[in-house]
């Protein structure tokens, strides 16, 4: 509702209380745009709600995800319909000090959603290395300790310096009524980029190099110790080979997805600061359009990747679902599994053959 009455109003009025003219080509740009909000608030929310069916997603682990869709879900309601008016109309008619307001919501959620991704990264590659310390480990104050700490973080990075100004290039000033651009100096692109996406990312890589060799380690461990003379296609040889096969591909969507949405807009924005390039400039500010809202979808992927992916969580959805002729034949995922899940899988069947030897 707020995004339908912000969108009447852009249309309306301009910063001057005069009939704004939009474009068919402004008006699709704006439908678009919307729909990727709606679909980003709709896929989060549905995050939201599932724990209350699934008493299985009530874990730790969870914690992170829903610190991810809260991320995300702000991101929808309070980032993207300024910026869907802001597009389609061309003028920023929400005032001056609203604008920083605005730009600091901006790298906040953003910030606290990559960041979030590297925690879960992290507590993936706990609770794959390390399994049987995992509990102790992730326990829930420490991911509660964790989760404060990755919005205190991403604030301190967004709304400090931003409302302070560190950001701005001194004798650069836009419009006041009409323009909300953020401006970065070349020190503050460099720090500020690294902190918010270049350390966490490769946090991430790291992590799910090292899950990955640890579960092909598993695999092959488990492989060996379950050959059977009498090897047939249904063996558990076969199994784990598919399993490994599914979750690797999985970490590859993962890196993909994130590096796709998130890459370019980091990327540009240090070569604009570094070049000293201006964004008065219309195809660089195009450009910094665009690869913006590449950034903004991550948060409409996230719940795909991240929540739709877990089998628990596909229960929970199967429970919203009314029809159950439908929800007899499909099944969200089928072709993917999570990391957590080939891990519980491969060390279920280490423990199997250990059994005979007196696995506890």
């Amino acid at each position: 509702m707020l995004l339908i009455n912000l969108f009447a109003l852009a249309t309306l009025w301009d910063g001057n209380a005069s009939r704004t003219q939009i474009s068919h080509q402004e008006m699709l740009v704006g439908t678009i745009l919307t729909t990727v909000d709606l679909v980003t608030l709709l896929g989060n929310v549905v995050v939201f709600i599932c724990p209350a069916l699934e008493k299985k997603l009530r874990t730790v682990t969870y914690m992170f995800i829903l610190s991810l869709a809260t991320a995300d879900l702000l991101v929808a309601c309070l980032v993207m319909p300024f910026s869907i008016i802001y597009e389609v109309t061309g003028v920023w008619m929400f005032g001056r000090m609203f604008c920083k307001v605005w730009i600091s919501f901006d790298v906040m959620f953003c910030t606290a959603s990559i960041v979030t991704l590297c925690f879960i990264s992290l507590d993936r590659y706990c609770s794959v290395v390390t399994p049987y310390r995992y509990t102790k480990q992730m326990s829930r104050s420490r991911c509660i300790a964790m989760t404060i700490t990755i919005w205190v973080y991403s604030f301190m990075i967004s709304f400090l310096p931003v409302m302070q100004g560190w950001n701005e290039i001194p004798g650069m000033d836009f419009e006041n009524n009409r323009e909300c651009v953020f401006v970065t100096n070349r020190i503050f692109a460099i720090v500020a980029s690294a902190l918010a996406f270049y350390i966490p990312f490769l946090i991430m890589c790291t992590m799910y190099f090292f899950i990955y060799q640890a579960s092909r380690l598993k695999a092959v461990r488990v492989m060996s110790q379950t050959l059977d003379l009498h090897y047939h296609p249904d063996s558990r040889r076969q199994d784990n080979l598919q399993l490994e096969h599914k979750a690797t591909r999985t970490m590859g969507i993962i890196i993909s997805a994130f590096v796709l949405c998130w890459l370019p807009y980091f990327v540009f924005n240090i070569c604009i600061a570094v070049s000293g390039s201006q964004f008065n400039s219309a195809t660089i500010n195009h450009v910094f359009k665009v690869i913006t809202w590449f950034g903004y979808c991550n948060s409409t992927i996230n719940p795909l990747l991240y929540a739709f992916l877990n089998r628990d969580f596909q229960r929970a959805l199967k429970k919203m679902l009314v029809c159950r002729r439908w929800r007899a034949r499909v099944d969200i995922g089928d072709d993917m599994v999570s990391i957590v899940t080939f891990t519980k899988t491969v060390q279920g069947a280490e423990c199997s053959v250990k059994s005979m030897d007196g696995c506890q």
